[in-house]
């Protein structure tokens, strides 16, 4: 599923998806959370969407799997996207 040595993360190149990075910036909020804000390039929002949905994607078939009649969803569709992002940020920046 992961490979940290390849020049691919979730399907895009890491060279685009690092760049894309570079322009997000996160602020501490009054709750103790961040916000997380970026303006990203035409040329590196589309590698950087797509990696994001795919490993969205990879998280909401994760959960499928804990979906009970009592609990419901594991994580909210916010809470499963602030994680595919987190998972992007790392998967992006680890090399080894």
């Amino acid at each position: 599923m992961y490979d940290s040595s390849s020049d691919l993360v979730a399907g895009e190149r890491r060279e685009d998806l690092l760049r894309a990075l570079s322009y997000i910036t996160a602020e501490p909020t009054d709750d103790g959370g961040y916000a997380i804000d970026g303006n990203l390039p035409k040329d590196v929002a589309p590698p950087f969407i797509r990696a994001l949905m795919r490993i969205e994607a990879e998280l909401l078939l994760h959960d499928a799997e804990f979906v009970t009649i009592d609990d419901g969803e594991p994580r909210t569709p916010e809470e499963r996207r602030t994680d595919a992002f987190m998972a992007l940020a790392l998967r992006a920046t680890d090399r080894t």
